[in-house]
């Protein structure tokens, strides 16, 4: 069993940007049960929705370097992510994805840049992070496109030839508790950052469209027997022989927003109360000084999970679909343990049933609610992430997958807004 930390007490940290944003945000749309954000998690949501609200009103600028973009790749151009380890992780190799984006490791020379190639670079304003990567690129001639907070001090002009901005409307440090003692829980930065750059693909996808190109789109391995489309389409930048019709410019960057704003606000107005139920289930067992354990599922999830001060609350992180911790599971959970699962598009009532069998409370987010038998278990908390099941939400049209998913935004958003909740009751 581990030791805990002692009880401590915290101050909210929250900009003048965040709390005019969340005062519009209860104006616009008032939750039944909240009328102004009162808490962690409430101020966490609507930081996402700022985000969103933000970016909508940029789209015009943003089809602009998508434009820009287009006529690179037309011109032979690859497509490069660099930056932060969880966007990286969330855009490469998914599904509704584009098939040709690949991991730019700054580490190296980037000598193999050319004058076509782009690269996406994400910060979440660490200090001297995005300048040293910046340096790296100074002498590159492809179009390198930042993706950061707008109060980075690096993104003020002028700016070199070669770089545009989608500045994101989070602060430059963006966790959100801070505790007497100087440290920060609780980043909102990688869910933001995640929502401008699909945004962008969006836009992308969009641009090349008025060309008559159509990017490649992973579909998910799960609905893929044989994986005969993934390795068709593993690397590859356009469709060959498919010239779709145009469509308007901004078009696809404001339907994905419109999606990810509908399921940030579901989330907000529907799961409000299941969030802090689990909260209150995970401070139980804290305070008790039981074990939490976590299983996170997903591209960005994985990645950054832990990575916000909130990490040592968790007794251990088990891996999805490894034998090994599902033997541990079942070897050293006891009752009054909680195990949370952020999951994908299965309701995963078995695993949910056998872990309450053993006396172990369950706190799951998937895509699919669970049967009406297991959502009865008092040993069970189903929360809604509100994405859809086919996760990618952008309809292409004459194209057989939709594109730029949404469960890694709402799943960090579910589990920070969580983790927020449990923090303010056991600091």
């Amino acid at each position: 069993m581990t030791t805990r930390r002692p009880l401590r007490t915290f101050t909210v940290r929250v900009s003048h940007a965040l709390i005019v944003g969340v005062l519009l945000g209860a104006m616009a749309a008032v939750s039944p049960t909240c009328s102004a954000a009162t808490g962690p998690a409430e101020q966490y949501i609507e930081a996402q929705l700022r985000v969103v609200r933000s970016l909508d009103a940029k789209c015009e600028a943003i089809a602009d370097i998508a434009d820009e973009a287009a006529q690179r790749l037309l011109a032979g151009g690859k497509i490069y992510l660099a930056g932060e380890r969880g966007m990286i992780a969330e855009l490469t190799g998914r599904a509704g994805g584009l098939c040709s984006a690949q991991m730019l490791s700054l580490r190296e020379g980037q000598q193999s840049l050319g004058p076509n190639d782009l690269v996406l670079l994400s910060d979440y304003g660490t200090p001297g992070k995005l300048k040293t990567a910046l340096d790296k690129l100074a002498t590159t001639k492809a179009l390198v496109i930042v993706f950061a907070s707008a109060e980075n001090p690096r993104l003020r002009p002028p700016l070199a030839a070669h770089l545009r901005v989608v500045p994101v409307d989070i602060p430059l440090d963006s966790r959100l508790l801070v505790r007497r003692t100087g440290e920060r829980l609780i980043p909102t930065a990688a869910p933001a950052i995640a929502t401008a750059q699909w945004t962008f693909v969006a836009e992308l996808l969009g641009a090349c469209r008025r060309r008559h190109k159509q990017l490649a789109v992973y579909l998910s391995i799960w609905l893929d027997p044989g994986r005969r489309r993934y390795n068709r389409t593993k690397g590859l930048l356009f469709e060959p022989g498919l010239q779709p019709a145009p469509v308007a410019r901004g078009q696809y960057a404001h339907a994905f927003l419109a999606s990810a704003r509908q399921s940030i606000e579901s989330v907000r107005n529907e799961e409000l109360s299941s969030i802090r139920q689990a909260a209150a289930w995970l401070h139980e067992a804290l305070a008790a000084h039981r074990q939490i354990v976590r299983t996170l599922q997903g591209h960005l999830p994985e990645v950054e999970a832990g990575s916000g001060g909130e990490e040592h609350y968790f007794t251990k992180t088990v891996a999805f679909g490894d034998e090994r911790g599902g033997k541990w599971i079942r070897e050293n959970l006891r009752e009054g343990d909680v195990y949370l699962f952020l999951g994908y598009q299965e309701n995963e009532d078995a695993r949910a049933a056998a872990i309450n069998a053993l006396g172990v409370r369950t706190i799951f987010f998937t895509s699919a609610a669970p049967s009406a038998q297991q959502a009865e278990n008092p040993r069970h908390l189903y929360v809604n992430p509100h994405w859809p099941r086919s996760d990618a939400c952008l309809e292409l049209s004459g194209y057989d997958v939709k594109a730029c998913p949404l469960s890694g935004i709402l799943g960090l958003t579910c589990y920070y807004a969580i983790c927020g909740e449990m923090a303010r009751e056991y600091p």
